[in-house]
């Protein structure tokens, strides 16, 4: 070890006693982070330690082995293990005296049979092989509990934290449900997945300004971070949170500890029964937030139970066929996603927006007068006691329309904050991303083709009249849907 060697000196008796002299220096074999033990190399394991008391056990038995070559007496050599001998107490000070030298470890998952060397800053191993194999449980658990498209989320954030990407992937998932609907289910399996490399967190405390030390729980730079039951529905400030899950570096303060500047590589999965709050159009969670739904199938107690024991042979299975999915999905599948039923939940002002989606749409241009007296008509029919003030809704609309001008001439008149380009893009959530053929989009109903028609084509149908109630009764009705203009108010008797 290059932080310590080991010295001798005779005493006023005239005996020698052996004692270590710690060295100032930059380590290779220790690590000090915020002035405070990080890790140690240990050469009999093959890994990094994150364990204090290991400094002590390597010590004493460098220590040891020299006072058997030596043939000095256990008694006059100074074991860190004794406090009397002040090693300890030499060690802390001196820890605290150097500065920070240390690298992330832990920055990937590293399995049971994969070998590692000092450079590559591993702590730990998951205790099973990736290797594909039977996952029966886990289709049968995740199949049933959640649907096709809410799996595959699942499914891409355990492949891309496998295959090493999560990292660098600026997404977090909120598994958004009533109470035992399933969501602690697919967390303890995460968990029993990453074992080691999880941690538990706050999510409410990220979101508070006076809760400094929330980001103590990335500490040891977990690859997984998950809460069970989390509220994100009062978010006061959403930036720390977003630094998080960006992966930016960022001040960390840990209590009765130096402060020190590092990056959370962990990947967010909260369980809640509330929507997360998203304040504006700007919010950065729109863009990060994935929410999983779960299909509040149940599964017998004794089934499900039988289930969750069968998952624990089936761990490297699972995540070789995550990392499969993942791969096959590719990193960048859901770039493009946004959490619709979140922004209709929390958002005032998106709700708005898609109440006069139509208008909006069938306009060229509007004024700001114009659309904040429909934004005053819309806060009054929806009980909204607090609406936007004028000045901050002029900011707010322009995020859904392509063009702004503070002064323009329209319809033959000069206005002021003209908008134009109702950008209904806004309004299209896919599915996947790019390489999806099938995508499915809400809110937005402007296809061509009618799905409804092909499949009902020979059912009874019949125009309707002036006043907008069916022509004849259905006795009368010899026509079919394929026979009448479907652009035009009808009726359909449906099987």
């Amino acid at each position: 070890m290059d932080f310590y060697r080991i010295l001798s000196r005779l005493t006023k008796t005239g005996e020698r006693e052996l004692y270590p002299e710690f060295v100032i220096g930059r380590s290779k074999d220790l690590m000090v982070r915020g002035r405070s033990f990080y890790a140690i190399w240990d050469e009999e394991t093959g890994l990094w330690s994150r364990d204090e008391y290991d400094v002590q056990r390597i010590v004493d038995d460098d220590l040891q082995h020299e006072a058997d070559e030596t043939k000095i007496p256990k008694s006059r050599v100074k074991f860190l293990r004794n406090f009397n001998s002040q090693g300890w107490t030499q060690f802390k000070k001196f820890i605290a005296q150097i500065g920070d030298n240390s690298h992330q470890l832990d920055s990937k998952v590293t399995f049971n049979d994969t070998e590692v060397q000092k450079g590559d800053y591993v702590s730990r191993k998951l205790p099973y092989r990736l290797e594909e194999g039977d996952i029966s449980a886990w289709d049968e658990l995740v199949g049933t509990l959640y649907s096709v498209e809410e799996r595959a989320k699942i499914e891409w954030a355990i492949g891309s934290i496998v295959a090493g990407d999560s990292k660098n992937i600026q997404k977090f998932f909120v598994f958004y449900g009533p109470a035992g609907s399933g969501k602690s289910t697919i967390l303890n399996i995460i968990e029993k997945l990453f074992e080691g490399y999880t941690t538990t967190f706050e999510g409410a405390a990220l979101g508070r300004s006076d809760s400094q030390f929330a980001t103590e729980s990335f500490k040891h730079n977990p690859l997984v971070a998950i809460q069970h039951d989390g509220d994100l529905s009062k978010l006061e400030d959403n930036s720390r949170l977003n630094s998080i899950i960006s992966h930016e570096y960022m001040t960390m303060n840990e209590k009765y500890k130096a402060s020190y500047t590092s990056r959370a590589d962990a990947m967010l999965f909260i369980g809640s029964n509330q929507p997360v709050r998203i304040s504006d159009a700007k919010s950065g969670l729109i863009r990060r937030l994935i929410d999983v739904h779960p299909s509040q199938v149940r599964i017998p107690v004794r089934h499900y139970n039988t289930l969750m024991a069968q998952i624990d042979f089936e761990l490297g299975a699972i995540a070789a066929h995550c990392q499969k999915v993942y791969l096959e999905m590719g990193k960048n599948y859901y770039n493009d996603y946004r959490p619709l039923e979140m922004m209709l939940q929390t958002d005032v002002f998106f709700n708005f927006i898609e109440a006069y989606y139509d208008v909006f749409k069938a306009r060229d241009c509007i004024t700001l007068k114009d659309a904040y007296a429909m934004y005053k008509e819309y806060c009054t029919d929806a009980g909204i006691t607090r609406p936007l003030p004028q000045y901050k809704m002029r900011e707010e609309l322009r995020n859904y329309f392509d063009d702004f001008k503070d002064r323009a001439e329209w319809e033959g008149e000069r206005v002021r904050s003209l908008y134009c380009g109702f950008n209904a893009e806004k309004f299209k959530s896919p599915k996947g991303g790019e390489i999806d053929e099938k995508r499915a989009f809400s809110l937005v109903m402007d296809e061509t083709v009618s799905i409804f028609d092909k499949a009902f084509a020979r059912q009874p149908a019949q125009a309707a009249t002036e006043d907008g109630v069916p022509e004849s009764k259905w006795a009368n009705v010899t026509t079919t849907l394929s026979d009448i203009d479907t652009s035009q108010l009808h009726f359909v008797k449906v099987p």
